[in-house]
């Protein structure tokens, strides 16, 4: 008897620590929370990992990266055969690798976002205009996101990087750089580009698994519960952990989903997939306070700086918050859906729930429902 408890006893400990195991990888981010939700705007969130994805860390050590870990600037992560990840880029944008590929981030600021692949494939899914800026270095080129979109970068076998502009724009180089527009790809190896179109129908495995995941998380957004979200907000507000103007919205880690998605400041986004968002900060009634707050908590900001990428002067960010002056770009109905669209506000469409307090009038929505387009 007393060695058929024992037996019972050391397979019931085994099986309790394997599942303490696997639920920890899929769900540390739920642990770190310790609420529904987990309000985060930083860079370097693993959103998603399938097979195996390797991280070579910045003290020498090598191990395997899991759903929760947070990268930091240097650490090398490279998928296997099968292995595929997501990593959070700026609150909105998502690096989608693929498998048999490296990458690194070379720096993770929220206004001059700059990641390097330095071998296989990576798509991006991309919120961003002048006051952010997000460039992709590849051993033989550089490339620089100049609107929102979607886009895949290749290293080549001779380390020539390529860049196919889905939706969107970019830019080989900076200044006087070759522009590259929809439906169009380029080739860089040094000082040598070349540009040519693409069939944006020939779809891969790797395209195609990145508008689904986009799809899945806009899915997640939409069912975001709006007290608990609430309260979890005012929080992190509180303890200056967002505001406003840092960004275009934040990072909303959900518990029930084991996913980090999206929720956009402004009114009536749509991803650069073109899914509705079905929650954005007006949905959740905050406090007048959080509208009215000055930006970086009344610290006086730059009154310019210069954006990298086109070299335009950034303008003063204390004026109008990030996120209204891209409302004309992302704040569309979605170009293609079956989540909830949501609706501009206007006299033509009304919200159905109006926050409890009005939004002061520099953040006031565009006026008419449309498309994003794609120059």
């Amino acid at each position: 008897m007393r060695k058929n408890f024992l037996s019972i006893l050391t397979i019931s400990t085994v099986i309790f620590v394997l599942s303490a195991v696997a639920f920890a990888q899929d769900s540390r981010a739920v642990s770190a929370a310790g609420s529904l939700y987990l309000i985060s705007a930083d860079a370097g969130g693993v959103n998603y990992v399938e097979g195996k994805v390797a991280v070579k860390q910045n003290n020498g050590r090598n191990g395997y990266l899991i759903k929760g870990d947070k990268l930091e600037v240097g650490e090398k992560v490279s998928t296997g055969a099968e292995g595929k990840a997501e990593i959070l880029l700026n609150p909105g944008s998502y690096v989608r690798l693929a498998e048999n590929s490296e990458f690194e981030f070379k720096t993770t600021s929220l206004d001059d976002l700059q990641l390097k692949l330095n071998r296989g494939s990576a798509m991006f899914e991309v919120i961003t205009d002048d006051d952010f800026s997000f460039a992709v270095n590849t051993p033989k080129g550089k490339f620089y996101v100049v609107k929102s979109g979607v886009y895949r970068v290749d290293v080549l076998g001779d380390g020539s990087g390529k860049i196919a502009v889905w939706k969107g724009k970019a830019q080989v180089g900076n200044l006087e750089a070759t522009e590259i527009k929809s439906g169009r790809e380029a080739t860089v190896n040094g000082n040598q580009v070349a540009v040519r179109k693409f069939d944006r129908d020939d779809k891969d495995a790797l395209e195609a698994w990145s508008k689904i995941r986009a799809k899945e998380l806009a899915k997640v957004n939409s069912r975001l519960e709006r007290n608990n979200l609430r309260n979890t907000l005012v929080n992190s507000f509180n303890r200056n952990g967002w505001s406003l103007y840092d960004s275009y919205g934040l990072w909303v880690f959900d518990r029930f989903s084991g996913n980090y998605c999206f929720l956009p400041f402004g009114y009536g986004w749509s991803s650069p997939y073109g899914y509705g968002f079905g929650r954005d900060i007006w949905y959740l009634r905050l406090p007048r306070f959080i509208y009215y707050q000055p930006p970086t908590g009344g610290q006086q900001l730059p009154a310019a700086t210069l954006n990298p990428a086109t070299g335009k002067i950034r303008s003063n960010q204390s004026a109008v918050p990030p996120f209204q002056k891209v409302q004309n770009d992302v704040g569309r109905a979605p170009v293609e859906s079956d989540v909830t669209p949501a609706l501009f506000p206007s006299q033509n469409f009304p919200r159905t729930s109006a926050p409890s307090s009005p939004p002061p009038a520099v953040l006031t929505s565009p006026t008419g429902p449309g498309r994003k387009g794609d120059n």
